[in-house]
């Protein structure tokens, strides 16, 4: 998922153009980590998908190790500008249809509450226990892998992609900086499988 220009650009003083950020869930509208949204084998195959881009990764807090507490929006302003904050965000979310009565809007934890803060808080001891430590090493790999094949072709790649899904299956094909080309697909259906990343030089 492309940010905006501002947000997304990584500015290198010898590069022409180097790709946009990219992330595999997004941190505002979402009141869950994606790992509630999707099953495991789903969320390991966007995690990969991602980490295999050329793309600059974004992790938000805790996705390394798929931390079981939400990413809530909060903030610490005062009286006035908070409640003009927690007014206009249930104004926005009135155009999804689970928020459309004043009731379910409620809901939404107030940004400017101690309450919304804390609970975004990571608990650093899961990643001891074995499902989050799974998805700790997966992470560890996938970023290892990264380092060694993708980051030292990417100086002067540009931003930008072929992709196509097909009955949930992912395919995306990028240039690199030194003309190489690297095709990678995941299956993100209802039974995803292993993700598949292939780098053909520019010479081949």
């Amino acid at each position: 998922m492309p940010f905006g220009a501002n947000e997304a650009r990584y500015l290198e003083r010898d590069a022409k153009l180097v790709p946009l950020c990219a992330a595999a869930q997004w941190n505002d509208d979402l009141h869950h980590a994606v790992h509630a949204l999707a099953d495991e084998p789903q969320e390991r195959t966007a995690l990969a998908c991602l980490l295999v881009s050329p793309h600059i990764p974004k992790l938000f807090m805790g996705e390394e190790f798929a931390a079981s507490t939400p990413f809530l929006f909060f903030c610490d302003f005062g009286p006035e500008l908070a409640q003009a904050v927690t007014e206009g965000r249930r104004r926005e979310f009135a155009r999804f249809a689970s928020f459309s009565d004043a009731q379910a809007r409620a809901r939404i934890p107030d940004p400017g509450s101690a309450e919304t803060f804390a609970a975004s808080k990571l608990r650093w001891s899961e990643r001891e226990q074995p499902t989050h430590h799974r998805r700790l090493e997966l992470t560890r790999t996938l970023l290892a892998l990264r380092h060694r094949h993708i980051a030292p072709r990417l100086r002067g790649a540009l931003g930008g992609a072929r992709l196509e899904i097909v009955n949930g299956v992912l395919r995306v094909e990028w240039q690199l900086g030194d003309g190489a080309r690297e095709a990678a697909g995941g299956n993100l259906a209802l039974a995803p499988g292993a993700v598949h990343a292939q780098i053909q030089p520019a010479d081949a």
